[in-house]
């Protein structure tokens, strides 16, 4: 069967290659190498195929033979006492023969059968006569998920009788008495005592035995027993990541872990990650990315976002200085360590899993008719900017191509994106390879036409047991993506997709956007519409190219004693052609030049690293010790050409445009990073724990005195429910497992751009020598020779409980994160002062604390199964010091005069606390002076709050540098997020809930105001806004007015802050799988269906139309729900 399998896929791997030509460079080398693999693996089979085994005995017992097969080989004997002769002698003679052929001779002429599951033979006897059914039992032991349990032990109590169970989880024993009792046990399940049943078959259930089971999760450099981890880590497996219907890997964590932060920004196609935060903003000053966790994929930087969900094993989150100092300089945030499945002993089996459906906007704003527009815009400007004639040709549509009712969003918006995903898995091998080939296409279409993202994703995973002691480990894998939006023509300041879609959030459709003749409307800025820039030539391309190989040789000398060698490269390759296409409008008139901007840039990686562990036991006594060596470096070259006056359209090549205009332009980056690291753990009995971290890290990105840094770290654990007192407690044996945590360690952050403590010289500089000037270079910014690293201390304790036999699981954690010596360039005042730029300097101090909670529950009731779990995580972000930065503002704050404050977090808002708006003139009048903020109050306007003067007290004059005050933050106080799950006769069920609360967001310019530059006016505005002749004090909106760049009503205040808290269902996938028995009567391993749903449904309080997670000016692509059907199969 298995070469059947293995030749079939064969077949349809090579008519793939024959016949796929628009499968891409990287994919095809892939197949090929696939091609390969599976041929390869038509010649393996299992372990009893390829194991020899040679005797030559005379007249001995059957019980010495089997020892002795025992000893040539891997295989173990499983047997019931009773049904076999062991001192029956035999003679037997075989040379390199395979099991099969000792095993015919060892019991031929007996009523011994045989069977070999893995590396395990199963003896049993033939059916016995009917005179033993008397005191004979039978039965059948499964496991919680019906498969049958083999080679689990059934003995009777009291005596040494007993016997295995077979292939199919079956047993049969001949006991003493009607009144025995027999005990079934088998490793990481729980024993059962049962009393013996005659005349029908027992059916036996095993639970895991959550004491026994050793599960690890992943560490730096290795994996290590659950149990015995003392840092803070969060793992979430491939089941809770498998069938999602998410592009981006690190969407698929929002919700998973406690401390792990994923905020969705953007449903972008091929650019909508998540921002991942662990245990909150670890820094500030730079770009967004200096606090970014570090992505390690297999060991190797990679992003989540280019992995193949199907392809993950498992990605572990090493949240405290003590699992992640072992990565020294860039831990400060957190790792992120994703490990890719690899092959399994056994059989060939392929997994094909897909899924087809479509996405739409979570939220999407509505704007009022044009009608309805022009009749409030006369309101906001007081005067008829707008007469009734026009009003009502608006209203009636009796003249579309001047007055028309068009919905710019709605045209842009105009389509459910199609999506769909397919992956195709190839595992298996035996004991000396394993092997696993997948491959995976993903296609996303935006809402908007033209608009989709496409990935195709590869890997090979092998693993080869060289010898028994020398293990290489291969890893290989490829991305081809590639990324395509729509554009605004030629002659239009949009310069991007989101710019189109700002402008058609901004502009009423008083103009249409194809006329009734079908030629392009001229648009409110005579440059056409949104809809009629998509049906351009102009368009956005972006592909992705990137390959990885990842060797691993792992030698064991002596028993104790591990050495590895890990090599990887990592080659990336990515364009991006930008095309603004002329476009013919109204009148035959032709809008703007063609150009075309094409860019190229490639990146190249690589990295040696060498560790030897060794691990010891005496006694009690357990010691491991860890000492590595990393060297890695990175690459970087860019190239950029520009052309424009293309002839046409129809050639968006450079080579095709005037060279009169052509721009050129390239750079590039190099850095290296040195590394030594040790780690050392000891505990006794596996009850106390303790361990040690040391990192020395040295990068070219600082100077030559400070391209060091030391980053240690301890940590401690007591496993109370060891301890003696506690196992001899009765009152406490609903306590499985409890554990005691502390931890502390260094860290460091090496994300500070490259070089920033060189001084540059910047050409283009125009100095006097006499009457004329001549071009020269200057140094333009001051830096500091002397920046070194950015350092996070953290310091966390907890405790772990496991209650009822898994039943109920519980962990809490309190954690504080300091970190020091940010790199941050000082306010401008002080660059006033030496008249030049300022670079970065180590001058900030952040504190990120609170609390990690999680909860957990399990359990079967018959059939029905069930798991529910909780986590809820509370950080609290404050920043102490900007050092040099410091200023005092007049109201007794300190810190740049806008976003940081000491004692405050950072991400903040800093405005004015409102009070309604004013009624009418004597309101006005009445309320204290705010002529510094709005010079001419009206009724309408917004009020503004006297917080504070000179004195510290409140002096009757709204002041800028006295009445502002701290307005809340982007960076949530409370994540947290709910995972159920169910099965029951095949059917299966899996919900993820997630949230965040104490978290402030605000819509600003033409997502947040009326009006704002000849802006249109939403719904919530129109209906909630301050009406002169139905006055009330708290509006949704205040009074309408034509908004140039600013307008004392929209300063920052209260009055727009909005609490951006929600509560989302961001998964529910509902699944059936078909009967065991009916696939097996198919002759096949698994069919399953399931409909899920991503992001479906939110409960917040923010804007009608809008995403809480986006904060956004009318820049923004919405975040997408999606919709889909799928099915898994696998053989």
């Amino acid at each position: 069967m298995q070469n059947y399998f293995s030749t079939q896929l064969s077949r349809v791997a090579k008519s793939l290659w024959l016949t796929s030509k628009k499968i891409p460079l990287a994919m095809k080398i892939f197949l090929f190498l696939s091609i390969c693999f599976i041929n390869m693996l038509q010649a393996n089979n299992s372990y009893a195929q390829i194991t020899t085994v040679s005797i030559d005995v005379r007249n001995q017992t059957v019980k010495e033979v089997m020892n002795n097969i025992e000893k040539q080989s891997e295989f173990s004997f499983f047997y019931n006492n009773d049904q076999l002769d062991l001192n029956r002698r035999v003679s037997i003679t075989v040379t390199n023969s395979i099991i099969f052929n000792a095993l015919k001779q060892l019991f031929a002429g007996t009523d011994v059968q045989y069977s070999i599951f893995d590396k395990s033979i199963i003896l049993t006897t033939k059916a016995t006569n009917q005179n033993d059914n008397k005191s004979r039992i039978t039965g059948k032991v499964v496991d919680i998920k019906g498969e049958p349990v083999i080679g689990a032990s059934i003995m009777e109590k009291g005596t040494s009788n007993g016997t295995i169970t077979d292939l199919d989880g079956n047993f049969s024993l001949k006991v003493s008495s009607d009144q025995s009792s027999i005990e079934i046990s088998y490793i990481g399940y729980v024993t059962q005592n049962l009393k013996a049943v005659f005349g029908r078959v027992m059916a036996v259930t095993l639970k895991e035995d959550t004491k026994t089971l050793e599960e690890v999760v992943v560490v730096g450099y290795g994996v290590e027993k659950k149990v015995n981890v003392v840092g803070s880590i969060a793992q979430v497996g491939s089941k809770q990541l498998e069938n999602r219907s998410t592009p981006q890997l690190s969407n698929a964590l929002t919700g998973q872990m406690a401390g792990v932060t994923v905020i969705q920004r953007t449903g972008r196609p091929g650019a909508g990650g998540g921002e991942i935060r662990v245990r909150g903003v670890g820094s500030f000053g730079g770009d967004d990315n200096k606090s970014d966790a570090l992505v390690l994929i297999d060991g190797i930087p990679g992003s989540l976002n280019d992995i193949n969900t199907e392809d993950v094993e498992s990605i572990s989150v090493l949240k405290d200085a003590s699992t992640a100092a072992i990565y020294g300089s860039r831990a400060a945030n957190g790792v992120i360590l994703v490990t890719t499945k690899s092959g399994k002993e056994g059989k060939i089996t392929v997994n094909y899993n897909a899924y087809i459906g479509f996405n739409k906007p979570t939220e999407l704003p509505e704007f009022v008719d044009t009608w309805e527009y022009a009749t409030i815009y006369n309101e906001a400007v007081g005067r008829e900017a707008y007469t009734a004639e026009d009003i009502q040709k608006y209203k009636d549509g009796s003249d579309p191509d001047h007055y028309a009712n068009a919905r710019y969003l709605d045209e842009i918006f105009s389509r459910k994106g199609f999506q769909t995903g397919h992956t195709l898995t190839v595992n298996g091998g035996n004991t000396q390879n394993k092997y696993m080939v997948s491959f995976g296409y993903l296609k996303q279409n935006g809402i908007v036409e033209r608009n989709d993202y496409q990935r195709y994703n590869a890997r090979v995973n092998i693993i080869n047991n060289i010898l028994p002691n020398l293990t290489l480990s291969t890893r290989l894998s490829g991305i081809y993506a590639v990324r395509n939006e729509p554009l605004a023509s030629a002659g239009d300041d949009a310069t991007e997709m989101v710019n189109m879609i700002s402008k058609a959030v901004r502009f009423p459709g008083l103009t249409p956007s194809i006329l009734s003749d079908g030629t392009f409307g001229m648009g409110p800025e005579n440059h056409g519409t949104p809809l009629a820039w998509i049906k351009s030539g102009s368009f956005f391309e972006n592909t992705q190219f990137s390959v990885s190989a990842n060797v691993r040789l792992d030698y064991q000398p002596i028993k104790d004693l591990t050495l590895s060698a890990v090599g990887a490269y990592t080659y990336s390759n990515g364009e991006r052609r930008t095309f603004r296409a002329s476009m013919k409008l109204m009148g035959d008139l032709t809008l703007g030049v063609p150009n075309l901007t094409h860019f190229m840039g490639k990146t190249m990686y690589k990295t040696f690293q060498a560790t030897a562990d060794y691990t010891k036991s005496i006694g009690r006594h357990n010691l491991s010790l860890l000492l590595g060596y990393s060297w890695e470096q990175e690459d970087n070259r860019t190239l950029q050409g520009y052309r424009d006056k293309f002839p046409g359209n129809d050639l968006p090549y450079l080579n095709a445009g005037s060279p009169d205009n052509q721009q050129a332009s390239g750079g590039g980056y190099g850095w290296a990073l040195q590394s030594y690291f040790g780690r050392l753990k000891y505990n006794f009995n596996e009850r106390y724990l303790l361990e040690g971290t040391m990192r020395y890290d040295g990068s070219s990105r600082f100077p030559k005195n400070k391209k060091f840094g030391l980053f240690p770290s301890l940590a401690a654990g007591w496993r109370i429910s060891e301890e003696s007192f506690f196992k001899e407690n009765e009152s406490l044996e609903w306590i499985s497992a409890l554990k005691l945590k502390a931890s502390w360690g260094r860290l460091g952050n090496q994300s500070i751009g490259n070089y920033p403590y060189q001084s540059v010289y910047v050409l283009g500089q125009n100095y006097p020598f006499g009457n004329n000037f001549a071009q020269g270079a200057a140094v333009t910014t001051a830096i500091d020779p002397n920046i070194k690293w950015e350092e996070t201390e953290t310091i966390d304790g907890g405790f772990e409980a496991t209650l009822w036999e898994g039943l109920l699981s519980f962990s809490a954690s309190y954690f504080t994160r300091k970190t020091y010596d940010i790199l941050y360039k000082p306010s401008g005042s002080i660059s006033s002062v030496l008249g030049q730029g300022i670079s970065v300097m180590n001058t900030g101090q952040l504190k990120n604390y609170g609390w990690e909670l999680e909860v957990g529950h399990r359990n079967r009731i018959g059939s029905f199964s069930y798991n529910i779990n909780a986590n809820l995580s509370i950080i609290k972000n404050k920043l102490q010091t900007l050092g040099v930065g410091n200023v005092e503002q007049l109201n007794g704050m300190v810190g740049n005069g806008s976003s940081l404050f000491i004692g405050y977090p950072i991400q903040m808002y800093y405005g004015y606390l409102s009070d309604g708006v004013f009624i009418n003139d004597n309101d006005v009048k009445a309320w204290p002076d705010q002529k510094k903020v709005t010079p001419n109050a009206k009724p309408g306007d917004i009020r503004y709050k006297d917080i504070s003067g000179s004195d510290g007290k409140p002096d009757g004059v709204i002041d800028p540098n006295y009445d502002r005050v701290y307005l809340g933050t982007r960076i949530p106080k409370f994540t947290f997020g709910l995972n159920i799950g169910a099965e029951y006769k095949g059917f299966d069920l899996s919900v993820l809930i997630q949230g965040v609360a104490g978290v402030k967001g605000m819509l600003n310019d033409f997502a947040g105001y009326a009006f704002r530059g000849e802006g249109n006016i939403q719904r919530w505005q129109a209906d909630g806004r301050f009406k002169p002749d139905n006055p009330v004090r708290y509006p949704d909106y205040p009074r309408v007015e034509a908004l140039g760049a600013s307008s004392p009503n929209t300063v920052t205040s209260d009055f727009w802050i909005l609490d951006a808290s929600y509560v989302r269902l961001k998964n529910i996938q509902l699944g059936y799988s078909l009967p065991k028995k009916w696939m097996q009567a198919a002759k096949l391993g698994g069919l399953r269906f399931y409909i899920q749903a991503e992001n479906p449904l939110s409960w917040n309080k923010y804007r009608k139309g809008w995403d809480p997670e986006q904060n956004t000016d009318g820049n923004y692509y919405p975040i997408l729900a999606t919709y889909t059907f799928g099915v898994n199969f696998n053989f």
